[in-house]
């Protein structure tokens, strides 16, 4: 045969191997690329293998790539998880905060509510708990503070000299002629022949020649001609004086 034609017939024999990330089918003329989220790891593959379940790839790809934690597969590409998800590596799906926690875009976990602080589900931040209310870590409400306590981070109690209702954010001062110990819901009233300032614990004794009724700030002296007698000012008899 002439030398021309042989080089031709030669030419026509010749087949080329598919590169990897393309494959050809039986009888093809051309290599085809792979498409998105498939792949051919090898050359002179005939068909394109599916990504597994939370990897994707580009068209044309010899290999998948694992979404990240914080990241989930929707419509064949990776997406960031918004705040309030979270997910793992090679997830499908990015996954609510439950309530009392919380997350930023992109998380792989959701982090407890401080002390404090509360959340409902799928929550980006956690909310102040309001004045007189509290909660523990990792809270889906604020407790009202109990009557003698009073809110921050957690119920704290009055000092003596104070008091509160229920949900106080304040403890407020007893007043003049009443007293209180520690953690009061109330104050209570001093004694007869015994005295108070505002915000005191204790009721002090009226001194020597004076008296009081109940829930006094101040004693009365009893006047000349007269003595304390039962815890009260009484007139002197006849033949005495004071």
């Amino acid at each position: 045969l002439p030398v021309p034609f042989l080089v031709l017939l030669l030419l026509l024999v010749v087949t080329v191997t598919c590169s990897a990330g393309t494959f050809s089918a039986a009888g093809a003329s051309t290599c085809t690329p792979c498409t998105p989220n498939t792949f051919s790891a090898s050359a002179g593959s005939s068909t394109c293998g599916a990504c597994t379940t939370g990897w994707t790839s580009p068209a044309g790809a010899s290999a998948c790539t694992q979404c990240p934690a914080g990241s989930a597969v929707t419509a064949g590409t990776c997406s960031t998880c918004a705040a309030g998800k979270f997910s793992l590596a090679a997830s499908t799906v990015c996954t609510d905060c439950s309530a009392g926690t919380s997350s930023s875009a992109a998380a792989s976990t959701c982090g407890n509510c401080a002390a404090g602080t509360w959340s409902g589900a799928a929550a980006s931040t956690c909310g102040n708990c309001a004045a007189g209310t509290f909660s523990g870590a990792a809270a889906t409400t604020c407790g009202n503070c109990a009557a003698g306590t009073f809110s921050g981070a957690a119920a704290s109690n009055c000092a003596a000299g104070t008091w509160s209702g229920a949900a106080a954010s304040t403890c407020g001062n007893c007043a003049a002629g009443t007293f209180s110990g520690a953690a009061a819901s109330t104050c209570g009233s001093c004694s007869v022949n015994t005295f108070s300032l505002a915000a005191a614990s204790t009721c002090t004794n009226c001194a020597a020649g004076s008296t009081s009724g109940a829930g006094a700030s101040t004693c009365t002296v009893c006047p000349a001609g007269s003595a304390v007698t039962a815890g009260t000012c009484s007139t002197c008899a006849a033949g005495k004086f004071s």
